[in-house]
C-alpha cells in the first residue's frame, strides 16, 4: 500500500488530472496499476469516497485479480461502514495472497468494527508474522485500537514497541495519551516524562503534561509545564491560553489577563478567550471591564451562553437584579439544561418577587437534576416564605427520598418542623444532621435565627459538640 504522503506527489497529481480529463472527454486512456493505485489513494485521502469507489471498480474491470485494488476496495468499505462487504473483498485477496500482511491488518480492523475482538487479535498476530516491516505494523495495529477507543489493547502494542524499539518518541507520546484517556494520570505523567527525558525540547510532551496536571488540579505543576512549553516555543497559542486558565485557578488574575491578551495577539480574537478575560475582571470586581470583554465574546459568538451569564453576574454584583435577569434569561435559553444557570435565574426571580416564575424555574431544575440539593432547598424556602409550611416540609421530605444522607435537608427540616410546632420531629432531624456533618449546624440559624434562643435546640447542639 502507498505511504502516507505519496498521494501528494506530482506524478499522482498528473495521473488524477489525466483520469478526470478522460471522464470529461469520454475518451480512453492507459493507466498502469501503480497509477490507478495512486489515484484511488488520492481520493481516499481527500475524503472523496464516491470517486475512490468509482476508480477502484474501473481498475478492477481492467485488472480483475489485482490484489491491491481489492485491498483498496475493502478499505473503502470500512470507511463507509460496509464491514461484511469488506470481509468479502478481503477473502478474495486471501485466496490470491494468503501471506499479505496488509490483508490481515485490514481484516483485524474490520473485526474491530464488528466487535469480534478475538478474531481481530488473531488477524493482527498473523499480520505481524508475515510483515517485513514490524515497526510500522506494530504502530498500525496500535493506532487501530487507539482510534477505536480500545486504549488497553493499544497500550499492549505500544509496550511491545517500547521493548523492541526503545528510542521512538512517538511511542511514549501515544501511550501517555492512552493512559490519559483511561484516567490513569500517574502513568500518563510517567510516559510523558519519559518522552521529555528523550527529548527535553518536546513542546507536545510539556503541553500534554500541563493538561494532565490541570485535570489533577495540580495547578503549580501545570503552570511549570506550560512555561517550559512556551520557553521552547513562545508562539504556542494553545499553551498561552491554558497557562492563563491555570493562573485563574491560582487566583493570579492580573497575570492571567496578560496571558489571555497574549493569546489573542498570537491567535486573533476568540470568543472563549474574551469570555475568560471577562471572568478575570469579574473576579477582581472590575465589573465594567468584565462586561466589555463579555460583550466582545457575544459579538464574536452570540450563542456563547457563558458570556451572557457573566454579564448577568456583573449586574448582580451591583445589585441591579432587573438587568441581571435579562442576561440570565438569555443564557438559559441558549443552554436550557444548564442547572447552574437555572439555579441563579430562580434566585434572581425570587429577589425580584417574581414568585410564580421562580417556582416554575425550580420545578424545571429538579426535573432536570433531582440530586441538586440547592434547588430543593431554595424551592422549599420559597414555599416557607409564602407561609406554605406543610408544602415546604413535604418537598424537603421528597428530597430526602432521593438522598437521605444530605445533611442540609435535615437541618432545613429542623427549621420548618419547629415552626409548625413539631418539636420532636425537629429534634430527630437535628440529631441526624449533627451526626452527618456537625460543622454545618449554623445553617439552621441562617433560615431561623430565633432558634439561637431555643434551648431545646442549642442543648442538643452542645451535647454533640462535647461528645
Amino acid at each position: 500500500m502507498m505511504e502516507g504522503d505519496d498521494f501528494l506527489s506530482e506524478d499522482v497529481s498528473n495521473d488524477v488530472q489525466r483520469y478526470e480529463k478522460m471522464l470529461r472527454n469520454k475518451t480512453n486512456e492507459y493507466f498502469d496499476t501503480e497509477s490507478l493505485e495512486g489515484i484511488i489513494d488520492f481520493y481516499i485521502q481527500t475524503n472523496n469516497i464516491k470517486k475512490a469507489f468509482e476508480v477502484v471498480n474501473y481498475s478492477l474491470n481492467l485488472y480483475t485479480l489485482h490484489s491491491e485494488f481489492l485491498l483498496q476496495k475493502s478499505e473503502i468499505y470500512i470507511l463507509t461502514e460496509q464491514f461484511e462487504s469488506a470481509l468479502d473483498a478481503l477473502e478474495m485477496v486471501e485466496k490470491l495472497e494468503p501471506f499479505n500482511s496488509d490483508l490481515h491488518l485490514l481484516k483485524g480492523e474490520t473485526y474491530i468494527h464488528l466487535k469480534q475482538f478475538l478474531d481481530a487479535n488473531e488477524s493482527f498476530k498473523t499480520a505481524l508474522q508475515h510483515t517485513d516491516e514490524r515497526l510500522d505494523m506494530l504502530f498500525e495495529i496500535a493506532y487501530i485500537y487507539e482510534d477505536s477507543d480500545l486504549y488497553i489493547q493499544a497500550i499492549e502494542y505500544f509496550q511491545i514497541l517500547i521493548s523492541e524499539f526503545e528510542d521512538i518518541d512517538q511511542t511514549y507520546y501515544e501511550i501517555g495519551h492512552c493512559y490519559n484517556q483511561l484516567g490513569d494520570y500517574a502513568k500518563a505523567i510517567f510516559y510523558y516524562k519519559k518522552l521529555i527525558d528523550n527529548d527535553p525540547y518536546s513542546t507536545t510532551a510539556w503541553y500534554n503534561l500541563g493538561i494532565i496536571y490541570y485535570k489533577q488540579e495540580s495547578f503549580v505543576e501545570a503552570l511549570d509545564a506550560y512555561e517550559f512549553c512556551l520557553a521552547i516555543d513562545e508562539e504556542f497559542a494553545a499553551a498561552k491560553f491554558n497557562k492563563a486558565n491555570v493562573l485563574v485557578e491560582l487566583e493570579r488574575y492580573e497575570e492571567a489577563i496578560s496571558a489571555y491578551k497574549a493569546a489573542i495577539e498570537e491567535d486573533g480574537a476568540d470568543s472563549i478567550v474574551y469570555c475568560n478575560l471577562g471572568g478575570c475582571y469579574e473576579r477582581m470586581n472590575l465589573n465594567e471591564e468584565a462586561r466589555i470583554n463579555y460583550k466582545h465574546a457575544t459579538d464574536l459568538n452570540p450563542n456563547i451562553a457563558e458570556a451572557w451569564f457573566g454579564i448577568g453576574l456583573t449586574y448582580e454584583k451591583e445589585n441591579k437584579n432587573k438587568e441581571a435577569l435579562t442576561f440570565y434569561h438569555r443564557a438559559c435559553i441558549l443552554e436550557e439544561d444548564n442547572a447552574e444557570y437555572l439555579l441563579v435565574l430562580g434566585e434572581t426571580q425570587y429577589r425580584l418577587n417574581q414568585i410564580e416564575n421562580c417556582e416554575e424555574t425550580y420545578a424545571k431544575l429538579v426535573e432536570l437534576d433531582a440530586t441538586m440539593f440547592e434547588a430543593w432547598l431554595d424551592w422549599s424556602f420559597v414555599k416557607f416564605s409564602k407561609g406554605e409550611l406543610q408544602e415546604a416540609i413535604d418537598m424537603t421530605m421528597e428530597a430526602l427520598k432521593i438522598n437521605y444522607d444530605c445533611h442540609q435537608y435535615h437541618y432545613r427540616l429542623v427549621c420548618y418542623l419547629y415552626e409548625i410546632g413539631q418539636i420532636k420531629e425537629a429534634k430527630k432531624h437535628l440529631e441526624i444532621g449533627l451526626l452527618l456533618c456537625f460543622d454545618d449546624y449554623f445553617l439552621i440559624y441562617e433560615i431561623a435565627p430565633k432558634l439561637q434562643q431555643a434551648t431545646v435546640i442549642t442543648e442538643i447542639i452542645e451535647s454533640y459538640r462535647n461528645s
